[in-house]
């Protein structure tokens, strides 16, 4: 009887402690944001600065009335895609001077401009986890850019306008502004190009951008 008491008061002591070992520890959980698809939405204002033959031929002044919204699906692994619409616009005004249109000699102040409404699909490769206070990436992205060239020589104008191929190289981070959080801001620099001939633009128009946005993600 006695070594029934004893086992009996050995049990009790040890089922709470095993009872607490089989109980999950669900503060250990990965975050949702590790273990769900989830989603990010980026607004973004940028700063370009003309490159190449843009820079060289056309205009060399750089451009501050950039913006861009892009909507991304983070995926489990490494990787997040999305797609990104924004608006570039470019200016540049010239001092008055003779200009030769056909058989006719006109005195004008020059103004040249360039708009886009880019529309990309992209692809981000991340290499910390998405739990991370920081999340650096690089960015690869293509599409196509709703394009409107147009040279002014005073009241008259020279207009062309296409829809051209873009395309695009970056790299960034992401900064959470709380652990776990829903918001954050994104700083990157992405080179950005699209195939367009027309007059001074002989080998299309590149630049390099530089950007920050703020992002909401949610799963």
């Amino acid at each position: 009887m006695k070594k029934l008491i004893i086992a009996a008061f050995l049990l009790a002591g040890f089922a709470p402690a095993f009872a607490q070992e089989q109980t999950p520890k669900l503060y250990t959980l990965p975050s949702p944001y590790d273990r769900y698809t989830t989603y990010l939405v980026t607004a973004r204002l940028t700063s370009a600065i003309p490159i190449g033959s843009f820079k060289n031929d056309y205009i060399d002044k750089a451009s501050f009335e950039n913006y861009s919204i892009s909507l991304e699906w983070v995926l489990q692994n490494s990787f997040s895609v999305g797609g990104e619409i924004g608006y570039s616009y470019f200016k540049q005004r010239l001092p008055r001077a003779l200009y030769t249109s056909g058989d006719q000699t006109i005195s004008a102040i020059q103004t040249r401009t360039v708009s886009q409404y880019p529309i990309q699909a992209f692809v981000n490769y991340h290499f910390l986890p998405k739990s991370s206070a920081i999340q650096p990436y690089v960015q690869i992205s293509a599409g196509g850019s709703i394009l409107d060239y147009t040279v002014y020589y005073g009241s008259l104008a020279d207009q062309k306008q296409k829809i051209r191929p873009t395309y695009g190289v970056g790299v960034g981070s992401k900064f959470l502004f709380k652990k776990d959080g829903s918001f954050g801001a994104d700083v990157r620099v992405k080179y950005a190009g699209t195939s367009f001939k027309y007059d001074y633009l002989t080998s299309g128009i590149s630049s390099l951008n530089t950007s920050i946005g703020l992002f909401y993600r949610w799963w």
